[in-house]
């Protein structure tokens, strides 16, 4: 099992939502959390969070098989853009807290103008 690095001010995490019968553009688009612009409880949150998500996955909570299941591809960068850690786990085995992270961080972009 890999632990996501520890999340710092210059870290941003990347969320996106793939797979399933219909596509959505709004739902596949990438997400991103610059943690420059979350607190230090937030970061340690959203650690824990992407901890969980990989501990489900290292317990053997994989996908139930279908042709609409969606999955959550998850990664954490430094300011740099280079790729520190990365995860695609099944949307059943997600968090229910780390999806409103993804919904906030769309909010955000919308808001922000972010990529």
């Amino acid at each position: 099992m890999s632990q996501p690095p520890p999340l710092t001010p210059a870290s941003v995490v990347r969320l996106r939502r793939e797979g399933g019968v219909a596509h959505f553009p709004g739902l596949a688009r990438p997400r991103c959390i610059r943690c420059a612009r979350v607190s230090e409880a937030q970061r340690d949150e959203l650690w824990r969070l992407l901890s969980s998500a990989e501990a489900g996955r290292a317990a053997g909570r994989e996908e139930v098989e279908g042709a609409d299941r969606r999955r959550f591809c998850l990664s954490v960068e430094d300011a740099s853009g280079t790729t520190l850690w990365g995860l695609t786990v099944a949307e059943e085995t997600v968090p229910p807290a780390l999806i409103e992270w993804w919904r906030r961080a769309d909010d955000e972009a919308k808001n922000e103008g972010d990529p």
